[in-house]
C-alpha cells in the first residue's frame, strides 16, 4: 500500500498514461503470470530503501522512504505508482521511467534502479546512488532511441570500506552526457553514445573503482587538466567499439589507464593537439574520424577499418602498418605517408554494393586502393558507381491520370536518376524490379543529366556524357511505352544519346501511351531513323504540350518533337532546335507523320536533309497537319522540300503559314509544300517577300484552295491572321470538316506574323455612307478591335435625325428636346429626351448622371416619367438631376446608355443655366421668374457660407438690384414662432437646427429628463415612428427632404412612453424666424444673410411650385 507523505507544491500526473500502464500490466501476467509474478517479487526485494526526486519546481518528493512507496496525492492512481511531471516510478517492474523529463536531482540509496528514457531528458544536477547494504546496481536504459543529459555528475555516494558496499553502474542502448561519471563499482557500457567532458575541477572524466567494459558503443571522454580521461582501477575491456580520450597533459600514456583492446578504434589526444588513433581487428567506426595532417593512425598486426567511408586521412598524416605490441605498450610499424595524388574509381559488384577505387600514390594499406561500399545514392539520384539509380516515388492517391476522378499509381521523377530507374523499370534492365511498359510517372522538378551538352550554337561540346537510354525500345520487342507521362511543365536538360546505328531514340523510344506538359533542352540525339527530341517513334500514342530545343540528327525520318508519327497525335507542341539528316523524311515537328495528326504545333529551329524536307513535317502520309506554321529554314539537297511539308502524299494541311526561308538544289521546291501528290491543301500562307517561289513546287492530282504568298507587309497588317481565323471547310458530304481558326491572332504593330492563341484579328470596313446607310465599302484594315468606319449622318433640317437613315444622330437613339427647372422643391435641371422604340423596350438602359461631387446616380428608362402635352404626337421623358444649393454653378453630366453598355452624346447643364434662361426670357416666365432670382441668391449664399468655388457665384449674372434680398417676406415669416414645448416627465424640445442640401432637413433636438430610459420610447414625425440620433446629451429627430414649397408647412414632432406624451408642431421657417429675429450679433453674419435668402426662396416657391 501506498504510504501518505506530506509533500510541498502541486504535482502534476499523466493519467491518461498510467491508465494505459496499467491495461498492459494486466495483459502481461496472462499464460505468464509465475514468472512474471517472480520477477515482480524480485525487482520488488531489490528496490531502493529510498528513492527521492527534487523535480523541476526545485520541490523535494519522496518516491520511496524507507522502503515503503509514497502517496503521489492521485486517488485513481495504481497502488504501485508515483507519478510527476512527464516522469514516473512503476514499483512491480522498479522502473523510474524519464519521458521527456527535466528535473534537478535524482537520489538512490540502497537498492537496484533501472532508469528507462524515453525521448531528451535532463538532469541538471546529479544522479547519486549510494549503497549501506550492499552490493547494488543502478542502469541507465533506453526503451528507443531515449537521451539523457546531466548537469553535474553521474555518481556513486558510497565510500568503499572493502565490504563490498558499493554501486555499479550500467548504460544501455542509449545516448548519455554528463561532465564526470564516478563509480566505485564497476562501469558496463553497451550498445550505448556516452559523452563525458570535465573541466579541470573534476579528478578524472570516468573513474571507476572497479573495472569498465565498453561494448558496441561510442564513448569519449575530455579532462582539461593532466589526469587520466579514463581510470579503472582493475582493468579497462574494450571491444566493437570506438573510443576518444582527451586531456592536456603532455603523454599518451596518461591519457587513458590501462586497458585490452578488440576490434576496436582508440584515439588518444593530449598536449598541444597531439593525436594518434590506433586500430585493434577489424573495427568499425561509429562516429566520423579525422586523421590531422600531423596526426598519426596505427593499424595493428592485420587490423583494419570495415567502414572506412567514415575515415578521413589529411595530406600529411602518418600511417602506421603492422603495428605490435611491446609490454601492453603500441610500438611503431612500417611508416607511409597519405596523399591523394591518385584517382577514385568506382566498380559495379552487385545489387548491393559496388568497389570504391582509391588509386593512392604508393598507398601500402589497402582502404585507400579499395574497398566495398554499399551503394548510395547522391543529390542528383546516381549513386557514385554510375549503374544504380535513386528509385521514383510511388504514390497512389495523388493524381487521376484518365480523368476518371479516381487516384491512379503514379511515380514521381524529381531528379535524373529518378528518370533513368523509371526508364529502367519501362524496360526491363532493373535487376530484381519486374518490368512495368504501362507505369505513369510525373515529374516534380526540372531534371537535369548533363551540363552543357550543346555549344551556344546548338551543335555538340567537347567532353564525355552520360548516355541516356529512351523510355520504350524497339518495335518488335515488349518495352514499347504504353502508360501515360506528366511533365507538369517542368523541364529535362541534358540527354545525351550518340549511337549511330540505333533507332527509335528520344525522351521517348516507342510511345503508345501519353506524353503531356514536358520541355527537353540542351540535349542531343544522333542515330539512324526515327529519332526526335521528344519521342523517336509516336506510334498510335499522344504528344501534347511538349517542346524541344536539343539538336536532332541522323539518317532520316527525323522530327524536333518526334521523328515518326504514325496514326500518333501531336497537339500544342514546338520545336526551336537545330533538326538535320544525312537521309531524307526530316522534319520541324515530324518527320515522317504517316496517317497521324499535327495540330497547333510549330518550328523555329533549322532543318535540314536530303528530300522530303519540310518545316512543321517532311512527308504527310494520308496525316494531317492543321493550323501549324514554321518560322525556321528549310533546305533539302534533293528534291520534295516546302515551308509547312515536303511531301504531301494523300494528306491534308489546313490552316498553315511558313515564313522561315526556303531552299532546294534540285526539284519540287515550295513556300507551303515541295510536292502535293493527291493531297488537299487549304487556307496556307507564305512569306512570299523572304520565298519569292512557288506556294506549291508541284501539285501532282492534288487540290488546294486559298493558298497564296503574301508579303511581309501584309502579313504586318494582321490579313493572314484574319484569313487563318476564318477557317474553312474541306471533304463532302458526311466526310466534310469544317476548321474554324479561332485559336489565330496577332498583336497588330507588335507582332510581324500571326500567332497560335494572339489577340483576335478583326476585318473592319471603311463606308462614305452613314451607319445605318452605309453602302458598299470602300476599303478594309485589320485591327485588334472591332470598328468599322462610317461617314457621317446628314441633318440638312437640324432635326436631330439622319436625313438617309433617320437614326437619332447621338448613335443610340436618343435624343436631348430640352430642360426645365426642378419645380417639385428641390434643386434640379430635367432633361427631356426623345427616345427610339429600341430604347424604350430595353429594360436595361438608363440615363447616367455624374454630379458635381463626382458621384453618380442612374435612372432607368422605365422609371423615367413621360410627357405627350409638349408636343403633339412626339413623347418625352423627363430624367431629374439634384444638385446641393452650393453647388448651381457646376455642371451635371448626362449620357444615355443602353443595356450592352454603349453610350449616347455627353450632354453638360448647371441649375444657374436654366435660372438665367427663365430670367432671360422673363415675358414667358412672369410667375417663374421671382423663384429663379430667390434660388440664384440662395446659391450664391450658400457658397459664401460653406466656402464652395465662391470665385463663381451663381448669382453673379443678376442685376445689383436682383442681388439685393428682398423684405417682401417679412410679414410671411413672423408667422413662423416656434412654440416651447415640455412634459414634467419626459424633458423637452430643446431647440431647431437646418442641413441644407439639394432638399431640406429639419433636426429637432429633444433632452430628456434625468432618469428617464429613452430605449423605452417612443419617437415619431409627422405621424411616422422613426429612430433618432443621439448627440451629446440630445436625441434629433429629423424630417428630411422637405419640399421647397412646404418649407412653412409644420408637422407633429411626438415622443411618448405609451402614458406620458411630449409634443409640438415645427416647420423649416420656424428656424429660420428664429435666426432673423435674433439680436444682432446672435448669429454670424453669413449664416443670418443664408437664412435670408432661404427664406425668400421658400416664399417665392409657394407660387410656382407643385404641391405634388
Amino acid at each position: 500500500m501506498k504510504q501518505k507523505q506530506r509533500k510541498r507544491g502541486a504535482k502534476r500526473i499523466f493519467a491518461g498514461a498510467m491508465a494505459v500502464l496499467m491495461v498492459l500490466s494486466a495483459v502481461d501476467v496472462s499464460g505468464w503470470g509465475v514468472m512474471n509474478a517472480k520477477a515482480e517479487e524480485s525487482a520488488v526485494e531489490k528496490a531502493p530503501q529510498n528513492l527521492s526526486i527534487i523535480d523541476e519546481n526545485a520541490e523535494f518528493r519522496y518516491i520511496i522512504l524507507n522502503g515503503e512507496l509514497q502517496d503521489d496525492g492521485v486517488s485513481d492512481n495504481a497502488n504501485t505508482l508515483y507519478a510527476g511531471t512527464n516522469w514516473y516510478y512503476d514499483r512491480e517492474k522498479n522502473q523510474l521511467v524519464l519521458q521527456n523529463a527535466s528535473v534537478q536531482h535524482i537520489i538512490v540509496e540502497g537498492g537496484d534502479l533501472t532508469v528507462l528514457l524515453s525521448g531528451e531528458n535532463t538532469v541538471s544536477g546529479n544522479i547519486t546512488s549510494k549503497s549501506s547494504n550492499g552490493e547494488h546496481t543502478l542502469e541507465l536504459k533506453s526503451d528507443n532511441s531515449g537521451s539523457l543529459t546531466v548537469g553535474t555528475q553521474i555518481g556513486d555516494g558510497t565510500i568503499s570500506d572493502g565490504s563490498g558496499k558499493q554501486m555499479n553502474l550500467k548504460i544501455t542502448d542509449a545516448t548519455v552526457y554528463a561532465p564526470e561519471i564516478v563509480c566505485k563499482g564497476s562501469l558496463k557500457i553497451e550498445n550505448s553514445h556516452v559523452i563525458v567532458s570535465s573541466g579541470d575541477s573534476a579528478n578524472y572524466a570516468i573513474d571507476t573503482g572497479c573495472d569498465i567494459s565498453i561494448t558496441n558503443s561510442y564513448v569519449e571522454a575530455k579532462i582539461g587538466k593532466d589526469e587520466y580521461a579514463i581510470s579503472s582501477k582493475n582493468g579497462l575491456v574494450v571491444s566493437n567499439s570506438q573510443i576518444m580520450a582527451c586531456n592536456s597533459g603532455g603523454y599518451e600514456d596518461g591519457v587513458i589507464k590501462g586497458g585490452s583492446f578488440s576490434d576496436a578504434v582508440v584515439t588518444k589526444q593530449y598536449g598541444n593537439n597531439v593525436t594518434k588513433s590506433v586500430v585493434y581487428g577489424n573495427a568499425s567506426l561509429r562516429e566520423k574520424l579525422t586523421i590531422p595532417n600531423n596526426g598519426t593512425i596505427v593499424f595493428m598486426q592485420g587490423a583494419s577499418i570495415t567502414n572506412q567511408e567514415l575515415l578521413a586521412v589529411e595530406d600529411g598524416a602518418n600511417i602506421l602498418v603492422n603495428g605490435y605490441m611491446i609490454e601492453d605498450i603500441e610500438a611503431s610499424g612500417d611508416t607511409h605517408t597519405h596523399n591523394k595524388d591518385g584517382d577514385i574509381t568506382y566498380t559495379w559488384e552487385d545489387d548491393n554494393n559496388h568497389i570504391k577505387n582509391v588509386a593512392c600514390k604508393d598507398c601500402p594499406i589497402g582502404y585507400v586502393t579499395k574497398e566495398t561500399e554499399s551503394h548510395s545514392i547522391g543529390e542528383n539520384g546516381f549513386c557514385a558507381c554510375n549503374e544504380v539509380y535513386q528509385p521514383a516515388k510511388l504514390t497512389t492517391d495523388k493524381y487521376d491520370m484518365d480523368g476518371d476522378d479516381s487516384k491512379d499509381a503514379v511515380y514521381e521523377i524529381s531528379n535524373a536518376g529518378q528518370l533513368f530507374w523509371f526508364a529502367g523499370l519501362v524496360n526491363g534492365t532493373l535487376s530484381g524490379v519486374t518490368q512495368n511498359t504501362s507505369a505513369n510517372a510525373v515529374l516534380s522538378k526540372d531534371i537535369v543529366v548533363n551540363k552543357n551538352v550543346l555549344k551556344p550554337d546548338g551543335t555538340l561540346n567537347d567532353g564525355t556524357f552520360k548516355e541516356w537510354a529512351p523510355i520504350g525500345t524497339g518495335e518488335t520487342s515488349p518495352n514499347v511505352y504504353t502508360g501515360t507521362f506528366d511533365g507538369r511543365n517542368y523541364t529535362i536538360s541534358g540527354l545525351y544519346f550518340n549511337q549511330e546505328n540505333n533507332y527509335d531514340i528520344g525522351l521517348f523510344g516507342r510511345n503508345n501511351g501519353k506524353i503531356a506538359n514536358a520541355g527537353i533542352l540542351d540535349s542531343y540525339f544522333y542515330g539512324t531513323s526515327k529519332v526526335g527530341g521528344v519521342c523517336g517513334n509516336n506510334y498510335t500514342g499522344t504528344i501534347t504540350n511538349c517542346y524541344n530545343t536539343g539538336s536532332v540528327s541522323g539518317l532520316g525520318t527525323l522530327g524536333g518533337v518526334s521523328g515518326y508519327n504514325y496514326t500518333g497525335s501531336i497537339t500544342n507542341c514546338y520545336n526551336t532546335g537545330n533538326v538535320s539528316g544525312s537521309g531524307g523524311f526530316v522534319g520541324g515537328v515530324s518527320g515522317r507523320n504517316s496517317k497521324g495528326t499535327i495540330i497547333n504545333s510549330y518550328n523555329a529551329g533549322s532543318v535540314s536533309g536530303l528530300g522530303c524536307v519540310g518545316g512543321v513535317s517532311g512527308d504527310n502520309y494520308t496525316g494531317s497537319i492543321t493550323d501549324c506554321y514554321n518560322i525556321g529554314s528549310v533546305s533539302g539537297s534533293e528534291g520534295d522540300v516546302g515551308g509547312v511539308n515536303g511531301y504531301n502524299n494523300g494528306g491534308t494541311i489546313t490552316n498553315c503559314y511558313n515564313v522561315g526561308s526556303v531552299s532546294g538544289t534540285d526539284y519540287y521546291v515550295g513556300g507551303v509544300s515541295g510536292e502535293n501528290a493527291n493531297g488537299t491543301i487549304t487556307n496556307c500562307y507564305y512569306d512570299s517577300t523572304i520565298y519569292t517561289g512557288t506556294a506549291i513546287g508541284a501539285n501532282s492530282s492534288g487540290t488546294t484552295e486559298k493558298v497564296e504568298g503574301k508579303t511581309t507587309d501584309e502579313f504586318k497588317t494582321g490579313e493572314v491572321a484574319y484569313l487563318l481565323s476564318q477557317g474553312c471547310s474541306t471533304g463532302e458530304g458526311d466526310n466534310t470538316v469544317t476548321y474554324d481558326g479561332s485559336i489565330w491572332g496577332q498583336t497588330i504593330g507588335t507582332d510581324t506574323y500571326p500567332t497560335l492563341g494572339g489577340a483576335k484579328v478583326y476585318k473592319n470596313a471603311t463606308y462614305n455612307g452613314c451607319e445605318g446607310k452605309p453602302g458598299e465599302p470602300v476599303s478594309y484594315e485589320y485591327s485588334n478591335t472591332e470598328k468599322n468606319t462610317y461617314g457621317d449622318h446628314p441633318d440638312a433640317d437640324n432635326d436631330g435625325k439622319c436625313d438617309d437613315c433617320g437614326q437619332y444622330i447621338d448613335g443610340i437613339g436618343a435624343k436631348l428636346a430640352g430642360y426645365s427647372l426642378s419645380l417639385t422643391g428641390n434643386i434640379g435641371v430635367n432633361f427631356y429626351m426623345e427616345l427610339s422604340d429600341q430604347i424604350i423596350a430595353d429594360k436595361g438602359a438608363y440615363m447616367q448622371f455624374t454630379l458635381p461631387n463626382g458621384s453618380v446616380t442612374k435612372v432607368p428608362v422605365s422609371e423615367a416619367q413621360t410627357n405627350a402635352t409638349i408636343k403633339e404626337g412626339t413623347t418625352y421623358y423627363r430624367f431629374p438631376c439634384e444638385v446641393s444649393s452650393y453647388e448651381m454653378t457646376q455642371d451635371i453630366k448626362a449620357q444615355m446608355f443602353d443595356g450592352n453598355g454603349k453610350c449616347g452624346k455627353e450632354y453638360t447643364y448647371t441649375v444657374r443655366d436654366y435660372a438665367q434662361y427663365i430670367i432671360k426670357n422673363y415675358s414667358s416666365y412672369v410667375d417663374a421668374y421671382p423663384f429663379a432670382v430667390a434660388m440664384l441668391n440662395y446659391g450664391a449664399s450658400s457658397q459664401k457660407y460653406f466656402n464652395k468655388a465662391v470665385d463663381d457665384l451663381a448669382n453673379k449674372n443678376l442685376s445689383s438690384y436682383d442681388q439685393e434680398i428682398p423684405n417682401l417676406f417679412n410679414g410671411y415669416i413672423n408667422g413662423f414662432v416656434a412654440k416651447k414645448a415640455e412634459n414634467g416627465v419626459l424633458g423637452q424640445f430643446a431647440g431647431l437646427s437646418m442641413v441644407l442640401k439639394s432638399e431640406t432637413t429639419l433636426n429637432l433636438f429633444y433632452e430628456p429628463k434625468e432618469g428617464v430610459d429613452v430605449s423605452k420610447l417612443k419617437f415619431l414625425v409627422d405621424g411616422k415612428e422613426i429612430t433618432p440620433v443621439k448627440r451629446g446629451q440630445y436625441y434629433i429627430l429629423s424630417l428630411e427632404n422637405i419640399r421647397a414649397n412646404e418649407l412653412g408647412n409644420s408637422k407633429t414632432f411626438t415622443v411618448t412612453d405609451g402614458t406620458n406624451t411630449l409634443s409640438g408642431d415645427y416647420c423649416a421657417m420656424m428656424y429660420c424666424y428664429q435666426v432673423l429675429q435674433a439680436a444682432k450679433g446672435a448669429y454670424a453674419d453669413d449664416l443670418v444673410t443664408l437664412v435670408k435668402a432661404f427664406s425668400d426662396y421658400a416664399y417665392t416657391a409657394q407660387s410656382v411650385c407643385k404641391s405634388n
